[in-house]
């Protein structure tokens, strides 16, 4: 009975909270209706919060010459993305690791690393491009109330003392947040290479980078921080990019696709 009147307590105690002051909105980058548990100020707030706790824990290179390099390729394709009303910022981590990240409200991360594997600017502005486009797909605020909606199934499994269920709840949430999904990445991408061309660089050049990190993650094989942990699918991204920038398959890119379910 205890227990019966704790999984009510939880249930009814959390949904409320998960529920009040959804928003719905247009998503013009997405040509599509949506729901959100968070307006954009309190996705603002959510992002500074977690760029302030992400910056206590890394090195953030102050070099002058790539800070000066990377504002000013983000700063070409926000001023034609989807979502111009948000101060976006870009921070350098000062490691040698292959990738680059996104934060709610405008918050952009991209590893030295990276930038120094990109033989250009039109293939640093497809690294910058595609993770404004997760920002304006509100990517990120997704997987969050996904991971809302785990919570009450955790709370049950707690409340039943079905102690493997909780675990395997919680498991299942910590992937929903921080791994991007493939229809994310194709999102992204897609918008990565809108922006590409309407700020002038070369959206070929994204297929470039692509086909780069593709045979860095060969080379190199897993490894706990590197882009092709949290944006998966590269093979399926470049078939897909390539459908984007020209409008048609190409051969390779066929077999990319039709692959997808294997």
């Amino acid at each position: 009975m205890r227990r019966r009147l704790l999984f009510w307590f939880l249930f009814y105690g959390l949904c409320p909270m998960i529920f009040i002051g959804c928003e719905t909105e247009y998503n013009s980058a997405l040509h599509r209706q949506e729901t959100l548990l968070y307006g954009d100020e309190k996705e603002k707030s959510l992002g500074a919060s977690l760029a302030l706790s992400i910056e206590k824990t890394v090195k953030i290179d102050t070099d002058v010459d790539i800070n000066e390099r990377v504002q000013k390729i983000l700063k070409k394709i926000v001023a034609v993305c989807d979502r111009k009303e948000l101060v976006y910022t870009i921070r350098v981590i000062d490691e040698d690791v292959m990738n680059a990240f996104s934060l709610p409200g405008g918050y952009i991360y991209i590893y030295k690393g990276l930038i120094d594997k990109m033989d250009n600017d039109d293939q640093l502005a497809g690294v910058i491009g595609h993770e404004v486009g997760h920002v304006v797909a509100k990517h990120a605020l997704k997987r969050l109330q996904a991971a809302y909606g785990t919570t009450i199934l955790e709370a049950a499994a707690i409340a039943s003392s079905q102690g493997a269920l909780a675990a395997g709840i919680d498991l299942t949430a910590s992937s929903v947040f921080f791994l991007n999904s493939r229809e994310d990445e194709f999102q992204a991408d897609r918008l990565g290479v809108k922006y590409m061309k309407l700020a002038g660089y070369d959206p070929k050049q994204m297929k470039v980078m692509l086909v780069k990190l593709l045979k860095e993650q060969n080379k190199k094989g897993p490894q706990p921080m590197a882009y092709w942990r949290t944006h998966p699918y590269i093979p399926l991204r470049i078939a897909r990019v390539d459908q984007e920038i020209n409008g048609k398959d190409q051969f390779k890119d066929y077999l990319n696709l039709t692959g997808e379910d294997r």
